[in-house]
């Protein structure tokens, strides 16, 4: 059975800007340039600024000891005079639960009694509640109008919001152009989620031009304050050379600031880099243990990556069993990579009893997401009959599928069903053009067959100097069949041949006519293995 490559690639495209929750802004701050005696003196009389002055003092611990309790009680008496900051205040504690029991429903009232006296940090807030139904039911349009009174007076958790609104067209028509305007605004003050939100408009030419040095300049300033989808950006833009000079180097610098941050795609693009020497020395053992990271949250390429490290060996001892649990768990997620994986492990009995029908079962389910190396499988598993009954016409299929992705084991593979005239008809031509196509990627079998068709005129000009050049190709991979072929062109006087050394020199005593018999006609290689 043969080994898959090691072939694990990051993800073509930096995934989108989201509207993760982040708390709503602190209550901003009171006038402490009064004297603390003063302050409470004022707040007892009942002035409902010293009232929720005093209960920023104690939120605080400004000048008093920190008390939750103690704020809570002193902006309810301002919240109830009107005061829009206590209003809001008083709904940031019923939100966080400070000082009192965690109440959204009751942090939802005061935050619209803040927001319709107009206190911008309210009526984002509101928003941001209708938007992702916190403690009420979601209204997008709702949230819109709350978050654009918001973002005209400059608050710009909501100038984001409503870029993000925009961008994904929630409560409004989508529009990149607004989007960009938003973004543009929120991220000029420095938040950096509108920064990296704004260089993937760039990168991906939404609502501008596509614009990668533009991107990294603003994902630049958004990881330069530690923001960890920035930072992975980053690391994407140079391993790829996107706005960049590409460098490994300093792709996997980015990559590790934000794996440290907990990002789970990082953290595999870390192990990524460890496994395959890239920017960094080639070191399974940790490649491993930041694999599990991004595994262990749920990542099914690095459950897939990690589950190749232990059927290899590779930083740990060979442990096919937990291959299997590793592949499994990435091809329950839909993997194409650890379906294909999870089959192969079936159909040669490694880690799990061998079930040909299972392996039919996960290898349909990657080759139906588009797998080559799944589609190539499968065709061998129908041209076979493991585990379904035999059917040359759907291995054809099949086959096809992989060919037409540039899989050469696929080309290889159709042509030897074109030659054999098996669940297709028999067509020399598309066999030797297959056969090249396989060849020209390196393939040792397809060298010697289409070095056959060459030498007996099939599909192709009979040509036996070309025949020999594609024998040599494949006889120096080490294939037996092309040297064998090699040996009787020489016994026959044909070439030119390249010496290979013992096998190249001399004739055979009998001028290579007698025990060369089974070579005459130049078989076809016949073992297909997946």
């Amino acid at each position: 059975m043969k080994t898959k490559s090691y072939a694990l690639g990051l993800a073509l495209a930096l995934s989108l800007p989201c509207l993760a929750y982040a708390e709503d802004p602190a209550p901003g701050p009171a006038n402490t340039t009064i004297d603390l005696k003063y302050w409470m003196e004022f707040a007892k009389q009942g002035n409902a600024a010293a009232q929720y002055g005093l209960g920023y003092r104690y939120a605080n611990g400004q000048g008093v000891e920190r008390d939750d309790a103690q704020a809570v009680e002193w902006y309810e008496k301002a919240a109830a005079q009107g005061n829009a900051q206590a209003q809001y205040a008083l709904a940031y504690m019923y939100s966080n639960g400070r000082g009192i029991d965690a109440d959204q429903k009751q942090a939802n009232d005061w935050y619209l009694r803040a927001a319709q006296r107009g206190n911008a940090d309210a009526q984002y807030a509101i928003g941001y509640s209708l938007a992702n139904g916190r403690g009420m039911d979601a209204d997008n349009e709702q949230a819109v109008n709350w978050y654009q009174k918001s973002a005209a007076q400059g608050q710009a958790q909501a100038q984001y919001a409503l870029g993000y609104m925009y961008a994904n067209g929630l409560g409004v028509q989508q529009d990149y152009a607004i989007a960009l305007g938003w973004y543009r605004k929120s991220a000029d003050q420095g938040r950096t989620d509108a920064q990296y939100a704004l260089g993937h408009m760039y990168d991906n030419g939404q609502g501008t031009a596509e614009d990668q040095a533009g991107a990294i300049d603003w994902y630049r300033k958004a990881a330069d304050q530690g923001y960890a989808q920035a930072q992975y950006a980053l690391g994407y833009a140079y391993a790829n050379g996107r706005g960049v000079e590409r460098s490994d180097a300093d792709a996997y610098s980015w990559y590790r600031k934000a794996a440290d941050k907990g990002r789970a795609d990082a953290q595999y693009a870390v192990g990524y880099s460890l496994a395959n020497g890239l920017g960094v020395s080639r070191d399974y053992r940790q490649a491993l243990q930041w694999y599990r990271k991004s595994a262990d949250q749920g990542r099914s390429d690095a459950q897939y990556a990690l589950g190749y490290l232990y059927a290899n060996g590779q930083g740990v001892k060979a442990d096919e069993s937990a291959a299997v649990k590793w592949y499994r768990k990435s091809a329950d997620q839909g993997d194409a990579q650890g379906e294909y994986a999870l089959a192969f492990m079936y159909s040669g009995g490694r880690g799990v009893a061998k079930d040909y029908g299972k392996a039919l079962e996960w290898y349909g389910k990657s080759a139906d997401q588009g797998q080559a190396d799944a589609q190539y499988a499968l065709g061998y598993i129908y041209q076979n009959g493991q585990g379904t009954a035999p059917d040359k016409t759907a291995a054809a299929s099949w086959y096809r599928k992989a060919a037409d992705q540039h899989n050469s084991q696929g080309q290889y593979a159709l042509a030897y069903l074109y030659y054999q005239g098996e669940g297709v008809a028999k067509d020399y031509g598309q066999a030797a053009d297959l056969f090249r196509k396989a060849a020209e990627q390196g393939d040792a079998r397809a060298e010697y067959g289409l070095g056959y068709m060459y030498y007996n005129g099939y599909g192709v000009p009979k040509d036996s100097g070309i025949a020999a050049d594609w024998f040599n190709k494949a006889a120096a991979k080490g294939l037996p069949e092309a040297q064998h072929g090699l040996g009787y062109m020489e016994a026959n006087g044909e070439g030119p041949i390249k010496d290979l050394g013992p096998l190249g020199q001399g004739r055979s005593a009998d001028g290579g006519t007698g025990d060369s018999l089974g070579w005459i006609t130049l078989r076809l290689l016949m073992a297909l293995v997946p």
